[in-house]
């Protein structure tokens, strides 16, 4: 029988899926240590989008997060705070001029703030501890027994844990290893949709959009794309991105960004309004960042006693701003039903109880959310047209809002309760199997 020092948990991936996670199993006093392949925690990008349920998540992992993000976060201005997104016109249409506010997207509590990638990155790792993190470990492979997981790094050590939460994103190594390089699950593919990406000074976009605009969350929807702004670095910058089809073949399929683009960006853009064209000018030769997801998914998540969660299980589209989301709520879930692992009993059982019940109730949501996040790039573009009516309008901006309310107001808490009574459940009927004859005494009695 195990003793309670025994148990504990590998985390393979230092991001912020990772770290989240990890704050959660030490809120919840459960053993574990985080195993990142960089030399630090780096996380790159520029901003994040944190919606309501990514709040809710964060509170619920651990509340001090709460206010700690707080200290972090840029919001729209006053009167706007619980805008997600300003939605506007790109180009004239016969009835509308440029830039026609078509709505506003509300989301309450939050609207849509955003907090700097590797800043939130840095306040995790504080939580998390940097005594429990390893760096400079690349997993190559790990194998199991009926007792713990041995995993193998590249520069020839070893580290062995209970249970495996692979939290190593769209590039996950776990995941090559569960289902075997060749597999189509494995890799992710290219969506065929890309962004034209630049960080542009707030000052600098006030002549083009008004001061209120410049610091409010916008997406500018036209033909054959949309452009999106919201303000980071406390409303100094607005991170600022022209998303549009290139169906064309990556020049090299393993170079997901393309340096130098302005010719390119500027000719799928030609046809589009005045205001998208004096934000253009600001961009300077930006780079392509082609955008992928995981189009084919395994029929599990988990094996053994390893499972993929955040990014690592389900990559997607960025359109919904919803993956960091998913994640959190990943990551608060997992920790749930792994902290009903009795330290006490042998853990293999449990680990199976733990991560079917967690998928069981994880995966069909995630699922939900990655695809409706690949066609939201369609419904974004596909509002524009010269004709544009009334009718057509009013529609569009229906179905916004029925999109993600879902996403935002999903109870997560309910989520894990589901998930741990599962669990417990599974459990009990295991062990009413594995009893019979004393099961029915007590019955009998």
């Amino acid at each position: 029988m195990a003793s309670p020092d025994t148990f504990n948990v590998a985390i393979v991936g230092g991001g912020l899926c990772g770290l989240s996670l990890a704050i959660a199993l030490r809120k919840r006093s459960i053993p574990f240590k985080i195993y990142e392949t960089r030399g630090s925690f780096t996380e790159l990008g520029a901003g994040i989008n944190i919606g309501p349920n990514t709040l809710q998540a964060f509170q619920l992992i651990d509340p001090s997060l709460g206010k700690a993000l707080e200290q972090l976060w840029c919001r729209n201005p006053p009167g706007k705070e619980n805008v997600w997104m300003q939605i506007r016109l790109g180009a004239p249409t016969d009835n509308h001029e440029d830039a026609t506010l078509v709505t506003e997207l509300m989301a309450p509590p939050t609207g849509n703030v955003t907090v700097g990638r590797n800043d939130l990155l840095q306040a995790l790792a504080e939580r998390a501890g940097f005594e429990n993190a390893v760096f400079n470990k690349k997993l190559v492979g790990y194998s199991q027994t009926d007792e713990n997981v041995e995993l193998n790094f590249a520069d020839g050590t070893e580290a062995t844990a209970s249970a495996v939460v692979a939290c190593d994103g769209i590039h996950s190594a776990v995941r090559r290893v569960m289902l075997g390089p060749d597999q189509p699950t494995t890799r992710p593919v290219y969506s065929g949709v890309g962004v034209y990406r630049g960080i542009l000074a707030t000052e600098d976009l006030e002549p083009i959009l008004g001061s209120e605009g410049a610091h409010t969350s916008q997406i500018f929807v036209g033909p054959e794309g949309y452009v999106i702004l919201y303000p980071i670095e406390h409303g100094k910058k607005v991170n600022t991105g022209f998303w549009s089809w290139k169906r064309e073949q990556l020049p090299n399929p393993d170079d997901w960004v393309l340096p130098a683009q302005r010719k390119a960006m500027e000719a799928q853009f030609a046809q589009w309004g005045t205001v998208v064209h004096k934000i253009m000018h600001l961009m300077g030769n930006p780079p392509f960042f082609a955008t992928h997801h995981h189009a084919a998914q395994p029929e599990s998540h988990y094996q053994g006693r390893v499972c993929l969660i955040g990014d690592a299980a389900h990559s997607m589209s960025p359109h919904q701003g919803a993956g960091a989301g998913q994640a959190m709520e990943d990551a608060f879930v997992m920790a749930e039903v792994l902290s009903f692992v009795d330290k006490l009993r042998p853990a293999e059982k449990q680990l199976e109880a733990a991560f079917k019940a967690y998928e069981a109730v994880r995966k069909p949501r995630s699922q939900r959310v990655l695809e409706t996040s690949h066609e939201a790039f369609s419904i974004w573009t596909a509002l524009y047209e010269k004709s544009l009516t009334g009718g057509k309008l009013q529609r569009f901006v229906e179905e916004a809002k029925q999109r993600f309310q879902w996403i935002w107001h999903g109870d997560i808490e309910g989520q894990a309760e589901r998930a741990t009574a599962a669990m417990k459940e599974a459990l009990e009927e295991s062990t009413l199997e594995a009893h019979p004859v004393a099961t029915a005494r007590m019955e009998h009695n």
